[in-house]
């Protein structure tokens, strides 16, 4: 019944159509998870009124998850399955790009990323799907699992990034772009896919769907992996960080100017001043300017990586299958 469906919708005569997407997943040493990953897909997509391409990028792997995922089985008759070979690991980001630069190839006129862990919710689709979208759908994390020191660093790296680029993170990878959107990614490039889609212009909606545990249960996000991807997330607003901490510099410099006055004013005309607390306080000031300068040079080696990313649409993988 639903090949049949299919066939009368995509009929350019038929009194209807259906829609075209593209899902890109990177995966990398998942083993068992991939493939649990690709039979629930495999479960919601043919539930779906739409035309699937399902892209499966294996980012390099070392185990052998690149030949449990050749040897599936076929799939339903609505999605056409795509597996990529990376000649390296890249990265988990790299690798999207990698998947989208595929994809972009395709007919689909809409393009949905996810984790191949299992923590991104697949019911999720049905409402991405539902109806007309903006140009960009992006999907908030509710409730999410980990330890409470994971979770507090989370919590904090969310802090930071809010205060340094006023605008809150709190969406990962899931998401759903148009075709507009994906060449703008595309001719941009990018370290950090949600932060990228971020500062786009575009109409934007955020739903929201609880953090699922990995299908494993042991997630290969620990504090030294959240702090790389709290980098890059800046990294991509490389503007902002340069621009807070500049402007953090010179309300520095106006505090240590307004205290190097009111000092030499105690010393010069009142008995108060306690010995040595002078030098300290300016000492103090002196250090904490040298703090913030040294960030304002981060903030500049940031838009120097940004502008300097190479080109990135270069096509480095391999079609398996």
């Amino acid at each position: 019944m639903l090949r049949s469906t299919l066939n009368h919708a995509m009929d350019p005569h038929g009194p209807e159509s259906i829609p075209h997407l593209a899902l890109i997943a990177p995966c990398f040493n998942e083993g068992d998870v991939a493939v649990r990953f690709v039979h629930e897909l495999n479960d919601t997509l043919a539930g779906l009124a739409a035309t699937w391409t399902f892209v499966l990028v294996d980012d390099g792997s070392t185990d052998d998850t690149l030949e449990r995922l050749r040897s599936l089985a076929p799939i339903a008759p609505n999605i056409q399955l795509e597996l990529l070979a990376l000649p390296f690991n890249m990265g988990h980001q790299r690798a999207i790009l990698q998947g989208l630069l595929h994809a972009s190839s395709s007919k689909a006129e809409r393009f949905v990323v996810m984790d191949a862990d299992g923590e991104d919710d697949p019911h999720a689709l049905h409402e991405l799907i539902d109806g007309t979208q903006p140009p960009i759908v992006l999907v908030a994390r509710g409730a999410r699992s980990g330890s409470f020191l994971f979770k507090l660093g989370y919590r904090f790296y969310r802090i930071l990034f809010a205060t340094v680029t006023g605008k809150r993170m709190i969406f990962g990878n899931y998401s759903m772009i148009d075709r507009t959107v994906l060449h703008a990614v595309l001719s941009k490039g990018f370290v950090h896919y949600a932060a990228c889609l971020s500062k786009l212009q575009n109409p934007t909606r955020i739903i929201t769907y609880d953090r699922r545990p990995r299908f494993d249960g042991d997630s290969k996000m620990d504090l030294r992996s959240l702090s790389l991807h709290a980098f890059r997330s800046l990294i991509e607003y490389s503007e902002e960080v340069l621009a807070f901490f500049l402007k953090a510099f010179l309300i520095l410099t106006l505090i240590f100017s307004a205290s190097m006055v009111t000092i030499v004013c105690i010393k010069l005309f009142t008995e108060n001043a306690i010995p040595g607390w002078a030098s300290t306080l300016c000492l103090s000031l002196f250090n904490s300017m040298l703090v913030c300068l040294g960030f304002f040079a981060v903030g500049l080696l940031l838009v120097n990586s940004s502008l300097r990313r190479g080109d990135q649409s270069q096509r480095l993988y391999r079609v398996v299958r």
